[in-house]
């Protein structure tokens, strides 16, 4: 196995020897800064991430909501064992008013490997020609950046001109530009399909008004289907199709706010070993039957952030090593069984922030080895039927957003025996007796905001396994007796932002936690907290960015030592507050016991911080913390 920090030591040492050399070899324009870095190190592998779902904002210094760490990509490893070179000679320009692209191009050096072209601010309209660039013969990765969509001038824009297919380019980023296509490429498509009659459900308009990619939408009245033969004798005024015929060694592709209106299986046809496709942002409205079968390599296909409509069975058809789906942001209104084509290998599903009321049941049969899936809007309440979920068999973490429910019972959660985190937000009345025993392996459970009113006694019944918890955010007044003696394995109980002033004697007694909050929440002060321990109750989970150890291996594995600790810190500022008696209002539960109620029943255990008290040296020791302790 390759010792990817090992390696990494290395290439930096390589770097730092080497940048000089490289510069007094060759000259780089004042515009732009040429230098050599690791391919992690530049914004393309930033896209190549899989895992895009963001965690949930806790309170400011703690992180009680985002306990799970993520594994270290793989796409890092994969990079430095596929090139044998992973340090890039880079040059990143910024295109000025008076620069011109084909000289600047001509200026660069010719064994530059990654590219980077940032249009400058009302620097007026600039054209980059593919052609120019085929005197870089080891150009791996390009990107062209156009003005920030805000404010950008009229006559501004940057111009990709697609004239000539780049067969050794690996990784392509166009953002905010405009894409025009070039009549060479159109050649290399009729070489490439070899046939004689071709019928095109689509033709490009030209209109001074539209864009170069504005096409007619099949089946509309403005333009009709046309024989090839009528289109070949167009093309001189027509902009073309197969934008990317040629580019054979493409592995990543991102094409984001180029007011792409539409795409078409041309588009892709023979990107075989295509693995990354993005197209966020870019106007869609629907996709046609099989446009991406022409990459069957296929393992990340983000539509993110468009206008679509609408999702049929082979609109995403072929895509058979498809590992991450994004749909998020769009105007899908159901998912169904004829949504969906099989997806054999997918992972993780992504259909947030789509006006998707109902989900019938059926429809993620095709989806039987996908571990996450994110659905719900927070516009359009969704509303659940028996057998929704039936046959994702392998799914661990499903979010819900604004789920539209009475009451959550056991039945819709059919289908789903490998889940172990639950996440659902919306409008819950109540939960009800066995409510998630279909579920059982669950470990982490949110219910936050939620507005849920009423919790049955055994709701949780059969979650012995859960460890994680949270009921914030909600509108509970009462808990049930022994509602949580089931959660032998609970280490976080979040209870805070409910409407509770009071809750059952012993409700914690059987619970072993490191962690349970219950503050925003109008107490009355009474010696019946007498059990409540501060040194669980006034506390936040805190993430701790590991030490490294540089002994044994002089360091080397500190160079991408990112993994984390975590630790949970005693935090007055969390304490239970009364709301009632009214002399007690603002005061700390556990303060109004020991010193105004002086409860006798009250005895926080102080066991837990005699240890700092004997090794004073201790990292750990606070002096200031262990004296809000005492004071409690």
């Amino acid at each position: 196995m390759l010792n990817y920090a090992a390696v990494l030591f290395v290439l930096s040492n390589f770097i730092l020897e080497s940048s000089e050399l490289w510069d007094q070899d060759n000259s780089c324009p004042l515009i732009c800064t040429c230098r050599l870095e690791h391919l992690t190190e530049t914004a393309i592998y930033r896209f190549m991430q899989k895992d895009k779902n963001k965690p949930i904002p806790g309170e400011v210094g703690s992180i009680e909501n985002n306990e799970v760490i993520q594994e270290e990509n793989l796409d890092t490893v994969e990079l430095l064992e596929e090139h044998s070179s992973a340090i890039v000679r880079s040059a990143i320009c910024i295109l000025q008013t008076e620069t011109q692209p084909l000289d600047l191009l001509q200026s660069l050096p010719k064994d530059i490997e990654t590219l980077t072209l940032i249009q400058g601010y009302e620097s007026g309209n600039k054209t980059i020609k593919f052609s120019y660039l085929s005197k870089f013969p080891q150009l791996l990765s390009l990107e062209l950046v156009g003005p920030n969509l805000m404010n950008k001038p009229a006559n501004s824009n940057l111009i990709c001109e697609i004239d000539l297919p780049m067969p050794e380019l690996k990784y392509l980023n166009l953002e905010r530009i405009l894409i025009k296509n070039g009549k060479q490429q159109v050649e290399n498509f009729l070489k490439e399909v070899n046939e004689e009659e071709l019928t095109f459900e689509y033709v490009q308009k030209l209109d001074g008004n539209l864009h170069p990619l504005t096409m007619v939408q099949k089946g509309t009245n403005d333009e009709e289907i046309v024989p090839y033969k009528v289109f070949k004798e167009q093309r001189d005024t027509h902009g073309e199709v197969p934008l990317f015929i040629g580019f054979k060694k493409l592995f990543l592709l991102r094409i984001t706010n180029c007011e792409l209106n539409n795409v078409h299986w041309e588009m892709f046809d023979g990107l075989r070993e295509l693995q990354y496709l993005i197209l966020e942002r870019n106007n869609l409205r629907f996709i046609p039957a099989f446009a991406f079968y022409g990459t069957p390599s296929l393992k990340m296909l983000s539509l993110a952030h468009n206008k679509l409509l609408d999702i049929q069975i082979t609109d995403l058809a072929g895509l058979l090593q498809l590992e991450y789906l994004d749909l998020s942001f769009n105007n899908f209104t159901q998912l169904s069984e004829l949504s969906l084509p099989p997806f054999p290998k997918l992972k993780l599903a992504n259909f947030a922030n789509n006006p998707i009321s109902i989900i019938f049941p059926n429809t993620f049969e095709v989806m039987n080895t996908t571990d996450s899936l994110i659905i719900g809007s927070d516009d359009i309440p969704l509303t659940l039927i028996t057998n929704s979920f039936i046959g994702l068999n392998l799914l661990q973490k499903l979010t819900i957003n604004n789920l539209e429910l009475g009451l959550l019972k056991r039945d819709l959660f059919v289908g789903m025996p490998s889940l172990t985190e639950l996440i659902l937000t919306g409008n819950i009345t109540k939960l009800e007796y066995d409510a998630f025993l279909e579920v059982n392996k669950i470990k982490k459970l949110i219910l936050s905001n939620c507005q849920i009113t009423n919790i049955s006694m055994d709701a949780f019944i059969g979650l012995q396994k859960l460890q994680y918890l949270d009921l914030s955010k909600n509108n509970l007044e009462y808990l049930p007796p022994a509602v949580f003696d089931q959660l032998i394995n609970i280490k976080e109980l979040y209870l805070n932002s409910n409407k509770f002033s009071q809750l059952p004697r012993d409700i914690f007694s059987k619970l072993h936690a490191k962690l349970i909050r219950l503050n925003d929440n109008p107490w009355h002060c009474s010696c019946e907290m007498s059990e409540w321990k501060p040194m669980i109750i006034n506390k936040i989970k805190q993430r701790i960015i590991k030490q490294c150890e540089y002994t044994g291996d002089k360091g080397i594995a500190c160079i991408m030592e990112n993994r984390f600790n975590f630790k949970y810190v005693y935090e007055n500022k969390v304490a239970p507050k009364c709301a009632h008696p009214e002399q007690f209002v603002n005061w700390s539960v556990f303060h109004a016991m020991r010193r105004i109620l002086k409860c006798p029943g009250y005895k926080p255990k102080l066991q837990s911080i005699i240890q700092p008290l004997v090794i004073q040296h201790s990292p750990s020791f606070q002096p200031k913390a262990l004296q809000r302790m005492f004071l409690n």
